[in-house]
């Protein structure tokens, strides 16, 4: 018996998506079974969940989802006895995607790569919409748990509008029918329906069934293993389980680079089940990104983005983790304070860690993906993770003035400096091939010593957080000169310097006036004439940039003009500075001195024309 019926529109979002599967040929319309099985596991964890936390209500029934072919009507249909769903949840979750990231689905789903497109079913809530690949017309048949409401009937041709109806004599639980296309006549055989829920579903911990015409006794044996995944032994599960089970969590078309099968034992217990993504995404670097981490209670999946298992520099790891210790009424909140959680948390940021150092160690070729990757994140790290520190700076590659082409194991590279080293030196830039060129690696021979290039924005944050390494200073060669970096020989060499153009010094630094902090000579320049250094206090110009990008601003620093003492353009200064320091001309090599000095350190003079005029008057 029906009873009110209404009809309503889809949103404008939903109506693109539909139009793009329903007009688009795909290669993969497999995957329609996976998302309804997919559902039916989320309709009974939800009901498991309400069952465990509210003892009063009296359900008693198996969980189950069945599969049931109809070659004579031409309809398949999926069924769950789970939770259910009232008239408005249908309207609201069948009828909108809920989830945000809508333009970013329909940009990849559009992409001219069609073979790829169905991978990304799923991803932005719109896996029910994949049914439309398979059928012209689908009907949903719920009834909410303990609502006290009637049941209702969702009915759409994937068009414009559904309707929705109510119905009596319709039990809690959702039927899903599909009413197949004539040329998918295939997902009615037994056979394909079986390979599809053990190539797919098979790690579903509630039973699925499936009729046949000839079976009379298809309820009585599963199909799938409904053993988690993640609690089985390595040796029972396949690559390809693996992956099937990771692309389903990720839904990311793309095979893992790596994973983790970890069971820990002894006060606290938990199982996990860990993968690191072959490629890092966009949105991985936004400050709101949620880890991809699942937490599970008693077989009951908790939380979808659990980010308190992992610190968040982790948060490109994908997975599960479940845990008996934990109470499955536990809040969001509760879970951030909790002793086991916090355990757990500890237990499993080191078996992580020690995941990558197994993998730098013993497959570099790999590892070099991963950190081309996700080496940021594990700088980013270093930065925030005080406790981890030294063990993630284990963990970095670094570019060095000597190492060409192949980042370097940073951990190896110090191990294999010469005894008695004290200090390591580093640049920062943008542009990994200019640094190795670049005039700040005179001051410790070009050819002889080992110097860092970091060109990534995070490098400054995390230098400077992590100070020293391994009992080793780390010194920028774009900050000023420590004295106790000299040797005697050099602070000879600048006092006397000092002493011999004191005049042309003070001469310089009027000159320069507010744009300069100081004029001083250095020893350790060999061949430019020049470059501007930052004070040893002053956060770096690469900071500063990172900082902006975060619309947050460092005040400007003003820098340090250091001069080559033996060199030729300096005896010229001296020369003109004898003979007519009151004339122009020495005025604009001073100012060419200057800007030089802007060019050499990467940057562009304050005023390009005025520089390019006093260029050509020195050259005429």
């Amino acid at each position: 018996m029906s009873g009110h019926s209404r009809k309503l529109k889809f949103k404008a979002e939903t109506k693109k998506v539909l139009d793009i599967v329903i007009n688009s040929l795909y290669s993969h319309p497999d995957i329609f079974l996976r998302e309804l099985i997919s559902n039916s596991s989320d309709a009974l964890d939800l009901l498991r969940f309400k069952m465990l936390t509210t003892p009063e209500l009296d359900v008693d029934r198996k969980p189950r989802i069945d599969i049931l072919p109809d070659e004579e009507k031409g309809n398949l249909t999926i069924r769950d006895n789970g939770i259910g769903m009232t008239g408005d949840e249908m309207a609201k979750e069948l009828g909108t995607i809920a989830r945000s990231g809508t333009g970013s689905f329909l940009e990849g789903l559009s992409a001219p790569d069609g073979e790829k497109t169905p991978e990304f079913i799923g991803q932005f809530g719109v896996g029910f919409y994949s049914i439309f690949m398979v059928a012209d017309k689908v009907e949903v048949i719920s009834r909410k748990m303990g609502s006290g409401e009637p049941g209702h009937r969702w009915t759409s041709t994937g068009h414009d509008t559904f309707t929705i109806t109510e119905e009596e004599d319709i039990p809690e639980g959702t039927s899903v029918i599909l009413h197949l296309k004539k040329d998918m006549d295939e997902y009615l055989k037994s056979y394909k329906l079986r390979e599809l829920v053990r190539k797919y579903s098979d790690f579903i911990s509630y039973p699925v069934y499936i009729k046949s015409d000839d079976d009379s006794d298809w309820e009585k044996e599963p199909v799938n293993s409904q053993k988690p995944i993640w609690t089985r032994s390595e040796d029972d599960v396949s690559d390809e389980e693996y992956n099937e089970f990771y692309r389903h969590l990720s839904f990311d078309s793309q095979e893992p680079l790596s994973r983790l099968v970890f069971h820990a034992e002894g006060t606290t217990e938990f199982y996990s089940l860990l993968f690191i993504p072959s490629l890092r995404t966009m949105d991985m670097l936004m400050p709101d990104y949620k880890t991809g981490v699942r937490l599970f209670i008693k077989k009951v999946m908790i939380e979808e983005e659990a980010d308190e298992l992992l610190p968040k520099y982790l948060r490109f790891i994908k997975g599960v983790v479940e845990s008996s210790d934990l109470p499955l009424n536990i809040s969001r909140e509760t879970l951030q304070e909790n002793r086991t959680v916090r355990t757990i948390r500890k237990a499993l940021t080191g078996k992580v860690l020690g995941w990558f150092g197994d993998m730098l160690e013993n497959d570099i070729d790999k590892y070099r993906i991963f950190f081309t990757n996700f080496g940021d994140m594990i700088k980013e790290g270093i930065y925030a993770d005080m406790q981890h520190r030294e063990e993630l700076a284990d963990l970095l590659l670094v570019w060095t003035s000597r190492s060409g082409d192949e980042q370097k194991s940073f951990r190896k590279l110090v191990e294999e400096l010469p005894e008695g080293t004290e200090r390591l030196y580093y640049i920062t830039g943008t542009d990994r091939k200019e640094l190795a060129s670049s005039p700040y690696l005179e001051s410790v021979g070009k050819s002889d010593a080992t110097v860092l290039l970091f060109d990534s924005p995070v490098d400054e944050f995390m230098l400077q957080s992590l100070g020293e390494y391994r009992g080793m200073k780390l010194v920028s060669l774009l900050k000023e000169v420590d004295e106790e970096d000299l040797s005697d020989a050099e602070k000879a060499e600048k006092k006397n310097a000092e002493e011999t153009f004191s005049g042309l010094l003070e001469y310089i630094m009027d000159q320069l006036g507010e744009r300069v902090e100081a004029v001083r000579f250095s020893p350790r320049l060999k061949e430019s004439p020049c470059i501007l250094v930052s004070g040893r206090n002053d956060p770096g110009d690469m900071l500063r940039q990172m900082m902006r990008s975060m619309n947050q601003e460092l005040p400007d620093a003003k820098k340090i003009l250091e001069l080559n003492p033996v060199h030729p353009v300096i005896t010229t200064l001296q020369d003109l500075y004898d003979k007519d320091r009151s004339g122009d001309r020495l005025k604009d090599y001073v100012q060419i001195l200057f800007d030089l000095g802007t060019v050499l350190a990467g940057a562009r003079p304050d005023n390009p024309a005025d520089f390019g005029r006093r260029i050509t008057d020195l050259l005429k």
